[in-house]
């Protein structure tokens, strides 16, 4: 179908457009709100600008094309395959993007709050500077994703694999990434405060300056994950794995390290005010400048193996 003969109907008031042909189709800046594009071939379309709030695109093929600030406001997109497309400044504000392919995404400064993108795929996706405010990732495919100074703010990302992905300096106040997977992320300057964290696997992790205050890590893998300078104020390390991790520096006041694994890390200069290491394990662990005097270390295994009384 040519793109003037859609205008016409839908001027018109047909609305129903499903399954229809637009491979690189000019649709920039129309006014297509509440239209059915479900299954339609969307391939290398320019919609820049365009409305489709309320939009139907279920099952869409919409690779490659352009959607930069398009408006996108509560849209179904579930299924969608928007691989490589061109999503800048979008909004995707409440839209349903469940199981959607964003796979090579550009997605700088888009607006997806509230969205919900559970099962998404976003691997390799750039996603800076956007909103994600509430938006609900659960077991959402991030590999290698660039979501640097994002704002993911009590975002939902539950089972999420975010391997190898860029989040600088990101917000993620609140988040719950219980389960995820964070392994070899940079979060360097990121803020977790009260973020849940629980069971996740952050091995070879950069934490370097976060914000962790308060962070839930019960039972997490940090594994050779770098903290340098980390603020872990009151976070709950109970059972978490810290073996060769980096903590030079790290404020750890009234932190909860029961039972955790400090085999080999350096923590060097930390601040451990406070903390609890009951039963902790910190074999060959560095302790240099650290002030233990306030430390309640009761059958901790100190560096040197022997029995803490």
């Amino acid at each position: 179908m040519e793109p003037d003969v859609l205008l016409k109907r839908y001027s018109v008031g047909d609305r129903d457009f499903a399954g229809i042909h637009l491979r690189r189709a000019h649709l920039s800046r129309c006014i297509l709100t509440g239209i059915d594009l479900s299954r339609a071939d969307l391939t290398d379309a320019a919609l820049q600008s365009t409305n489709l709030q309320r939009a139907d695109l279920r099952g869409a093929i919409l690779t490659g094309a352009n959607l930069s600030q398009a408006d996108l406001r509560g849209a179904d997109l579930r299924g969608v395959i928007l691989v490589s497309a061109d999503l800048r400044w979008v909004s995707l504000r409440k839209a349903n993007l469940t199981g959607a392919d964003l796979t090579r995404a550009n997605l700088a400064n888009a607006d997806l709050s509230e969205a919900n993108l559970t099962g998404a795929q976003l691997s390799e996706a750039i996603v800076r500077d956007a909103n994600l405010t509430l938006t609900d990732l659960t077991l959402a495919e991030l590999e290698r994703a660039n979501l640097t100074r994002a704002n993911l703010t009590e975002a939902y990302l539950r089972g999420a694999d975010l391997t190898d992905a860029v989040l600088r300096e990101s917000q993620l106040l609140q988040a719950n990434l219980r389960g995820a997977n964070l392994s070899a992320t940079n979060l360097q300057q990121a803020n977790l405060e009260r973020a849940i964290l629980i069971g996740a696997n952050l091995r070879r992790a950069r934490l370097e300056e976060a914000n962790l205050r308060e962070v839930a890590f019960k039972e997490a893998n940090l594994r050779h994950a770098c903290l340098d300078k980390a603020n872990l104020v009151g976070a709950d390390l109970r059972g978490v794995s810290l073996a060769q991790a980096l903590l030079r520096g790290a404020n750890l006041s009234s932190a909860i390290l029961i039972g955790a694994n400090l085999m080999g890390a350096n923590l060097s200069g930390a601040d451990l005010r406070g903390a609890n290491l009951i039963e902790a394990i910190l074999t060959g662990a560095s302790l240099n400048g650290v002030d233990l005097s306030a430390v309640d270390m009761s059958e901790a295994i100190l560096p040197d193996g022997y029995l803490s009384p």
